[in-house]
């Protein structure tokens, strides 16, 4: 092993396994042979019915690079001045929204309907052009509570329903200013690779889950019988995995850790669909490429391959939630999603690409609890030269509205969190700025 391997290794097993898990040996495993939340695993008779499972969790693709994902998606189309790629893999096609007749770029509108049914695109405003501010985008331009990333803010409120093992998100391909943080704490990144080799192979932590299940119940069916309540003798039955449950898991997770084969793109997603299928944590980001900062990019054409690798790659990562979920290894509804730095310019410049537009980002929702549509739209700025988000009907989603353009990013978190399940009046402690935008959330 390699001293980078080491190095990666190690941080990984710290920001997999959390403190909770290194406390207790196998807090992660006991978890998921058990289905039982991690939080009553340490403390069984603290167990009420507010620990049944509530809310979301959250897979989001977040880059500093600036990828055009807001050049070809829904409402870019029909203005004479925006410009897209000409290859005929990424010609304009028509799609429907939740019956909302609407085009998009053709990788778009080829993803299936059932995950179209479930897909929105949200316009809104980051308000920096510079690659090196991400992670004040992810603090909603220092507009979160005590300045924290929105994602760890969510994370901490949503972790004691969702029953995770940690409170912090965990980052599968961030590198250098994408890097997460927490609390004021900077969160090492987790490479795919040490997660198989912390947690693969049939001769890994996952083969002893059976006997897990086993041990585990057992003692805490005893603890209830002498010392619980009805209540919680009900919460073990309505938790505890069966014994087939538990072998079918065993057998499937090492299956689809064995399939990661590397830190790219893709294996991101496999890794991801994992660790919310184990409840590590209620957020996981990813790395995808649209065609990153594309400045100098002849015909668009780093913008084409880009679309066309991860559009597809987040129809993957939805298709293998919807399975994990349909094998009952994954107990909750995850939301997929993109957040970047910024957008680029849309208008066409002389240039052979796209420039920076700090007044124009979409961000990608898709899965359950999210209403499949378009929120917002765009439109010339005060000088004429360049197209931005409009402002936002907070009821209806449409573009011009109660929800000024200063407050569309706002917006966007706001309606995040709503549909991830963070109640409505604490969303307004963790961001002031914006609304929920109703017409979103399911």
């Amino acid at each position: 092993m390699t001293m980078t391997t080491k190095k990666s290794f190690q941080i990984g097993r710290r920001g997999v396994l959390g403190a909770a898990a290194t406390v207790t040996g196998g807090l992660i495993l006991r978890s998921l042979a058990t289905g039982i939340p991690a939080k009553v695993l340490l403390d069984p008779m603290s167990a009420t019915a507010q620990d049944m499972p509530t809310g979301r969790m959250l897979i989001l693709s977040s880059s500093s690079a600036g990828d055009p994902v807001n050049a070809n998606v829904p409402g870019t189309y029909g203005y004479p001045e925006l410009y897209h790629p000409e290859d005929p893999l990424m010609a304009e096609t028509n799609l429907s929204l939740g019956g909302l007749q609407t085009s998009a770029a053709k990788p778009w509108a080829d993803l299936p309907q059932n995950i179209l049914d479930r897909t929105l695109f949200f316009h809104h405003a980051t308000y920096t052009p510079v690659h090196g501010e991400m992670n004040r985008v992810q603090r909603m331009m220092d507009a979160t509570e005590k300045k924290d990333m929105l994602i760890s803010l969510l994370a901490r409120e949503l972790a004691p329903g969702l029953g995770t093992v940690q409170a912090d998100p965990v980052s599968l391909g961030a590198n250098g200013g994408e890097l997460l943080t927490s609390g004021g704490r900077i969160l090492g990144n987790v490479a795919p690779l040490s997660v198989r080799q912390a947690l693969g192979g049939v001769e890994g932590p996952l083969k002893d889950l059976t006997a897990m299940r086993d041990e585990s119940i057992d003692e805490i069916y005893a603890l209830y019988r002498d010392h619980g309540t009805p209540s919680q003798r009900t919460l073990l039955d309505a938790w505890a995995r069966s014994r087939d449950e538990v072998r079918s898991i065993s057998t499937e997770l090492v299956s689809r850790l064995e399939a990661i084969d590397g830190n790219n793109q893709v294996n991101q997603v496999r890794c991801a669909a994992i660790l919310a299928a184990m409840k590590i944590t209620p957020v996981v980001t990813i790395r995808l490429d649209f065609g990153r900062d594309n400045h100098t990019d002849a015909g668009l054409t780093k913008e084409t391959v880009g679309h066309l690798a991860s559009i597809p790659a987040m129809q993957s990562l939805m298709e293998e939630l919807d399975q994990l979920r349909t094998e009952g290894i994954l107990q909750h509804d995850v939301v997929v999603g993109s957040l970047n730095v910024f957008g680029r310019t849309l208008k066409k410049k002389g240039t052979t690409g796209r420039d920076h537009n700090a007044g124009h980002h979409v961000t990608v929702l898709m899965g359950n609890g999210v209403k499949p549509g378009i929120v917002g739209g765009v439109e010339l700025n005060g000088s004429g030269k360049e197209y931005i988000a409009q402002s936002i009907d907070s009821a209806t989603g449409a573009g011009g509205g109660d929800i000024p353009f200063e407050e569309t990013l706002g917006a966007m978190g706001k309606t995040l969190g709503a549909i991830m399940g963070v109640d409505a009046e604490r969303l307004d402690e963790i961001l002031p700025p914006g609304k929920i935008v109703q017409s979103a959330v399911g």
